[in-house]
């Protein structure tokens, strides 16, 4: 697989496992302070759906969180055989509060991850965050050929909405995010909710700024 020649030629490291008899496949750096990639796989063959988050959970390739199991949800939905994962950030945090901006750095290794997932999924959910709506429209600036590289996947691309932040220092400037599937303060409010195909006119609210 794909992943699986990255790590060894980046010299990561790649685990295997299982968890309630789904097998699972991540790659971690030496300290297993960064997580590049996650699978989870129920069926061989078939489709996959790519899940874009702001950084790693706990979630590995022999446990899960409640974030993974709604995103293997949201893939059998779609009919999928299995889950990636990737993310803005690779650095593994348990809360999206212990993650700092900074630790949102436009970061080559880790979009190498992300471009070969966007490309071999068949269905690609957004769920990032304004968090990590801000680490990209930081990332962009690094290298604008990010927002081409989702722009390239738009046709397959979902989230669960587009909001506007609320914060007033976006008043003059507002900033648009999609949000994660288990926000900090409402955990169980997109459970149950379709996913909807994301649309040109809100791509470019999320980063014509």
């Amino acid at each position: 697989m794909w992943f699986e020649h990255m790590a060894n030629s980046n010299k990561l490291i790649l685990e295997t496992g299982k968890y309630a008899g789904v097998p699972g496949k991540a790659v971690f750096d030496l300290c297993g302070t960064h997580r590049y990639f996650l699978e989870k796989r129920w069926a061989q063959g078939g489709d996959i759906l790519t899940a874009f988050l702001m950084n790693p959970s706990n979630a590995a390739h022999n446990q899960t969180d409640d974030t993974v199991n709604q995103l293997i949800n949201l893939a059998k939905i779609k009919y999928c055989d299995a889950l990636y994962v990737v993310n803005v950030s690779s650095i593994i945090g348990g809360t999206s509060s212990k993650l700092k901006l900074a630790h949102l750095a436009y970061e080559l290794l880790n979009w190498n991850f992300i471009f070969e997932a966007l490309m071999n999924a068949n269905f690609i959910f957004l769920g990032w965050g304004l968090k990590g709506q801000l680490g990209l429209l930081k990332q962009q600036k690094s290298n604008p050929n990010i927002v081409n590289a989702l722009s390239n996947v738009l046709n397959k691309t979902y989230c669960y909405d587009v909001l506007k932040s609320s914060d007033k220092k976006y008043a003059s400037n507002p900033i648009y995010y999609v949000p994660h599937p288990r926000p900090l303060f409402a955990k169980e409010k997109y459970r149950d909710k379709p996913l909807q195909q994301l649309k040109h006119y809100e791509f470019a609210k999320l980063f014509n700024r």
